[in-house]
């Protein structure tokens, strides 16, 4: 180093020493950072799973040439950036230059230089810092999760302070830290959260918990409109995830309940979207927010109009009320005491949790029940209303339970079946089903007798009778483990509360009629459909497969892709908001026809001319009766008529759109023919 570094070394240092620059973990020397990595710090990773690293700011001192970053992996220079500095007749120049690094299990450092042309000097060095994802967590004692296990790694990060007992560590201090071991905890079910992204796809993380134990709703919407990280439990998470500025977060996770719950607190679908408000207004980073239905708090029956089904079923509806929303249930969690887990049940929970994310954010192939089964709709399915279908969402393939038995209150065997876990009209009261059964996506609910009921109920609010209590048995919280109705992953679906129960769907009349290339099926309209769903299969053994998925005002549809010398089947089932029809079916034999003319089309009847100008006209071998049917090109149905014993009928459609069209006949004797028409 010469004479001239080595003075413009000691007054960099004085400049420093005669400063503020103490009281700021940004100045070093005469140097001021607006953008610097601070050690240990993450940073976003972003779709190419790859981070921006920022370093800009003021040289408070003539004389440097440029400012240099050098980046280093694993202790292995991997990049050099320099900016240049023009002080324009000042004694201070602005400087930016950024780096990149991946999203990987390896340590990356920064050096910061002052240069001119003959030497250099290191202004600051900062070290293990990382690209990864972030997760927030907010909400009572299940999301807190203070439980500690052995397990901690550095590429499993928090924004917080190590609980050392250091008196200089505030509260309100935030520092970069290993997960494990911090204060405030990320919580047990968190960190194996962590743990498995890290195990499965080798991606650092940082979760910010904000969660603390017993608190009310009311709790977090304390918020101070003009700062809004004042020293609130609101507050003090946004403070640290303001400290940290992630550029994106991955998922903010809501798990919280319990407490209005246990008190009977009235509103809480109110009073969430009032926090749903402020966390849109405060957390433009957050990819999707993350809603937990609460496990089960079941309380004794002498209080009526409990909360619990209300806030229970609200979690569950999240989804389809706010945008950026999802849902997932805590219901069936092993390690349940009625109120909280042991630590294997949070850490099972946190498994489930990564599982869930892992298709979307993780490219994960497993999507199979990754999902709490969630309740689509209820409907009658029997004209003497002595069942009930449940439908859940599509793919789910749900497990109906063996009853179970457990030790009672008075000591004795107590049998829960889960039959007895479904009410009408929020009757918990009457066990009002005789059986049940689950096959793919839908539950088959037997009544004992028929009911005319318009609201179905899953989980209890009220323990009952002799059910076990968690200890002491004086809070009168009952522990019910199951059995729950499950997909095959072992995850419970959501409990639901007074969801409403539909009529049955009418069967839908079917036809189906082969001209000589296509088949053509048609039906008449049923009131209140929203969709269509065709389906067919060749062998008799065979799975159907999906055809077409068709709105309600389509009444037709036209296959072309098929074989001949083959028996085709086709279904047909109708769909509304809150029911479905049962299937009707049609078969159609497509082996050739012999003595037949035109291309294997056999003439009963035919149009002529076509195309068609002005007049439509329709010859007949013999006299017929019956429904003559004309669709447009989009299978909807455009004009009808009955005909009763006519050779020739004709009419004027000389108005009609050009296009193509469809003509059925139906004859009374149940012979169907259908033949194209062009409208010019």
């Amino acid at each position: 180093m010469d004479n001239t570094t080595h003075r413009k070394l000691l007054l960099l240092l004085f400049v420093f020493c005669c400063s503020a620059g103490f009281a700021s973990a940004q100045r070093f020397f005469s140097v001021v950072f607006d953008k610097l990595p601070k050690d240990m710090q993450v940073y976003a990773r972003d779709d190419s799973s790859k981070a921006e690293i920022p370093v800009s700011g003021v040289i408070e001192l003539a004389g440097w040439d440029h400012m240099s970053l050098v980046t280093y992996r694993n202790n292995v220079r991997t990049s050099y950036q320099k900016s240049a500095l023009s002080y324009g007749g000042k004694t201070s120049a602005a400087f930016s230059m950024k780096s990149e690094i991946k999203a990987e299990m390896a340590d990356y450092s920064f050096e910061v230089y002052a240069c001119h042309e003959k030497d250099s000097a290191l202004i600051v060095k900062r070290s293990e810092v990382v690209a990864g994802d972030f997760y927030v967590v907010s909400g009572q004692s299940n999301a807190a999760a203070t439980i500690f296990g052995p397990w901690s790694n550095k590429y499993c990060r928090t924004i917080a302070r190590t609980p050392d007992g250091d008196p200089s560590l505030l509260p309100g201090d935030t520092l970069w830290t290993p997960a494990a071991w911090s204060w405030t905890y990320v919580g047990a079910w968190e960190l194996e959260l962590q743990k498995s992204i890290l195990e499965n796809d080798s991606i650092p993380t940082c979760v910010i918990n904000g969660s603390l134990p017993g608190t009310k709703m009311d709790q977090f919407l304390v918020r101070d409109a003009g700062d809004p990280t004042s020293f609130t439990l609101y507050g003090s998470l946004l403070k640290r995830v303001r400290v940290a500025k992630p550029s994106r977060i991955r998922a903010f996770i809501w798990m919280h309940g319990e407490q209005d719950l246990l008190e009977n607190i009235s509103n809480y679908e109110s009073k969430f979207e009032t926090l749903y408000n402020f966390w849109k207004q405060d957390y433009p980073e957050v990819e999707q927010f993350l809603i937990i239905q609460t496990n089960l708090i079941i309380l004794r029956g002498d209080e009526q109009n409990r909360v619990g089904g209300k806030i229970r079923d609200f979690l569950r509806r999240t989804k389809y009320i706010y945008p950026k929303t999802d849902h997932f249930s805590a219901i069936g969690t092993p390690g349940y005491d009625g109120l909280h887990y042991e630590r294997f049940g949070y850490e099972e929970f946190g498994r489930r949790i990564y599982r869930f994310f892992a298709p979307t954010i993780y490219k994960s192939k497993d999507n199979d029940n990754v999902r709490s089964p969630d309740i689509k709709r209820a409907f009658y399915s029997s004209p003497d209303k002595k069942e009930i279908t449940l439908i859940f969402d599509e793919g789910q393939s749900l497990t109906w339970p063996a009853d179970s038995t457990v030790t009672g209150q008075d000591g004795k065997p107590l049998v829960l079946s889960l039959k007895n876990l479904f009410y009408l009209n929020g009757d918990e009261t009457k066990a009002a089903f005789s059986a049940g059964k689950a096959e793919g996506n839908k539950v088959t609910l037997t009544l004992k007798e028929p009911a005319n009921a318009t609201k179905l109920s899953y989980l209890p609010t009220y323990y009952p009778q002799n059910l076990p209590l968690t200890i002491p048995a004086s809070f009168n919280i009952g522990i019910l483990k199951g059995p729950f109705l499950r997909n095959k992953r072992s995850l419970a679906a959501f409990s639901f509360d007074n969801v409403a129960i539909g009529e049955m769907i009418p069967d839908v009349e079917l036809t189906a009629g082969r001209t000589f290339n296509s088949v053509i099926l048609s039906w008449k309209a049923v009131e209140g459909v929203t969709e269509y769903v065709l389906e067919r299969k060749t062998a008799d053994k065979a799975p159907y497969e999906l055809l077409k998925k068709l709105d309600s005002k389509t009444l037709a549809y036209e296959d072309l892709d098929f074989e001949l010398n083959a028996t085709y089947t086709y279904r047909i089932q109708a769909f509304s908001d809150v029911s479905e029809s049962r299937y009707t079916t049609a078969r159609v034999d497509l082996t050739p026809i012999l003595g037949v003319e035109h291309h294997g089309r056999e003439l009963l009847w035919e149009i002529y001319s076509n195309p068609v100008e002005n007049v439509l006209k329709v010859g007949f071998k013999d006299f017929t009766s019956g429904k003559l049917t004309i669709f447009n090109s989009a299978g909807r149905l455009f004009f009808q008529t009955p005909v009763n014993a006519v050779k020739d009928w004709e009419l004027d459609i000389s108005k009609w759109p050009s296009g193509l069209y469809l003509l059925n006949i139906e004859q009374k004797n149940g012979q169907t023919g259908t033949q194209k028409f062009m409208k010019r």
